[in-house]
């Protein structure tokens, strides 16, 4: 609409624009309005990943007195990639992942394609942590199983867990509305 007053305007005003002349200044105005909507990214564009730390949605969880901001792995397609391909530098010491499923299981990661070593909690359906590990960068073969059912994973920056005294029997407080998104898949 704004676009037609502002041709009709200048039509009437002044000497006659050509069909051109409208649609540079139609397009000078799309881009401006295309800038104001897109905020400027917080994290890197990693080309080998899928999905991207800023188009996914962040939940914030607190154990102790401790918040911690999460990017919410919610799928399996999500929970596939993980933290692949992501350097230190990508993340803060309160940001991490949460990966949710439906149920609680015995649940068991590695470190294909992952760069940093990274902490990780395994937690029961109320968010208590079972057990606790410092994974090893690209590490293929060790067993990273959780000891006992776990519904949610929580992985952050190595060392982290050390540093804030976080521990097996510490609860999460995670919002109920961090769901799996797969029907079926456990």
């Amino acid at each position: 609409m704004t676009s037609l007053i502002l041709a009709s305007a200048l039509m009437t005003s002044g000497p006659a624009l050509s069909t051109l002349d409208l649609a540079a200044m139609r397009q000078d105005e799309q881009s401006k309005v295309g800038q104001q909507e897109q905020p400027k990214p917080k994290h890197r564009f990693v080309d080998e990943r899928i999905f991207q730390l800023d188009k996914l949605e962040v939940t914030k969880v607190t154990v102790d007195k401790h918040k911690f901001n999460l990017w919410v792995m919610d799928t399996d397609a999500k929970r596939s990639e993980g933290m692949m391909f992501l350097k230190n530098t990508d993340f803060k010491d309160d940001e991490g992942m949460i990966f949710v499923f439906l149920g609680e299981e015995t649940r068991r990661f590695w470190m294909h394609n992952t760069h940093v070593d990274l902490d990780i909690c395994y937690c029961d359906q109320d968010g208590k942590i079972l057990n606790t590990y410092t994974m090893k960068a690209f590490d293929e073969t060790t067993d990273y199983s959780s000891r006992g059912g776990s519904k949610y994973v929580i992985e952050l920056r190595a060392g982290i867990l050390r540093k804030l005294g976080i521990k097996s029997g510490m609860k999460f407080v995670i919002d109920e509305s961090v769901v799996s998104k797969d029907d079926g898949v456990r």
